[in-house]
């Protein structure tokens, strides 16, 4: 294929995952109720197909641009940091199991790694964001989503590397993601996210007894700005939190907590709901803050760097 083809070809490609990106923040999300930050990923139809095509180097150029001018369109330039470290670390984990599992593994399973690795990757750089490896403790609950949003990318690049058509404009012979039907690595795939999903969370709920006070701490810009004690569940509190890069409302009650209001894009941090357990956590990465439950005994959020 030549330069000139090639390059048609991948503005067409940043254009549908642009498309794609936009018409998923006008449908409703299936996953909100199991994890508010969870998406089906739709953009990323155009990243594995991309890959399988153009190769990692072009692919990594239709990611970027793609990130760049979705973060443009809304979201800002946390969302920019939050979308490439995901969207980078899934490529880079996708392109090295491609190159492994080749007839061992269908696009399902390489999808399923892709979702697996832009859900670790996004934590990673939530963490760095509110200084606080806490956040992890949303990684058994987004491993388990990565199976059905990684099986959904999958079969449908399964179906599209199918269309004669792109093989004709491109001058290529067939690759070999023809294969319909699972393959055995698939399974492989799916049973250990499970496993390491059930086993984070059981890590996770270690010792985590709900007996003894709790307390609530609110921590902005690294740096603790409530710190409050519940002795009882009939205590209410609403926390105004405005800074030069916007506003939150905190609404403490009924032994816990939630945030009601923010004017952050995504809002996933409302999305996130009431919390009432030790260690659970609500973060709000377009302002750098979180609100974590921590024991009575505890002096300092011990998970902070």
């Amino acid at each position: 294929m030549n330069k000139t083809k090639k390059m048609v070809f991948m503005s067409i490609l940043i254009s549908q995952s642009l498309v794609m990106y936009i018409i998923e923040t006008y449908i409703a999300n299936p996953l909100v109720f199991i994890a508010p930050g969870a998406k089906l990923g739709l953009s990323n139809i155009i990243t594995l197909i991309s890959l399988i095509f153009l190769g990692f180097k072009d692919t990594f150029v239709i990611l970027i641009a793609r990130v760049i001018i979705s973060s443009i369109l809304g979201g800002g330039f946390s969302a920019f940091l939050y979308s490439a470290a995901g969207g980078v670390l899934s490529l880079i984990f996708m392109y090295i199991f491609n190159i492994f599992s080749k007839k061992k593994s269908s696009l399902v399973g390489v999808s399923i790694i892709g979702a697996v690795f832009h859900n670790i990757g996004q934590l990673i750089m939530a963490s760095i964001i509110i200084h606080n490896i806490g956040i992890f403790i949303y990684m058994p609950i987004l491993l388990f989503t990565s199976i059905p949003t990684g099986m959904f990318i999958g079969i449908v690049c399964r179906y599209l590397v199918q269309n004669k058509n792109i093989y004709k404009y491109m001058n290529i012979n067939n690759t070999d993601y023809t294969i319909i039907k699972f393959q055995r690595g698939d399974y492989i795939i799916i049973l250990i996210t499970l496993v390491l999903s059930i086993g984070v969370l059981y890590f996770n709920n270690i010792d985590n007894n709900d007996t003894g006070y709790k307390r609530i701490q609110v921590v902005v810009d690294n740096k603790i700005y409530e710190d409050i004690v519940i002795t009882n569940e009939d205590y209410k509190k609403t926390i105004k939190i405005e800074t030069e890069k916007g506003y939150n409302y905190i609404y403490i009650h009924d032994g816990g907590v939630e945030i009601k209001e923010a004017d952050c894009h995504d809002e996933v941090c409302v999305r996130t709901g009431f919390i009432d357990r030790r260690g659970q956590m609500i973060a709000c990465l377009p302002r750098r803050l979180y609100v974590k439950i921590l024991g009575e005994d505890s002096q300092i959020d011990n998970v902070s760097y």
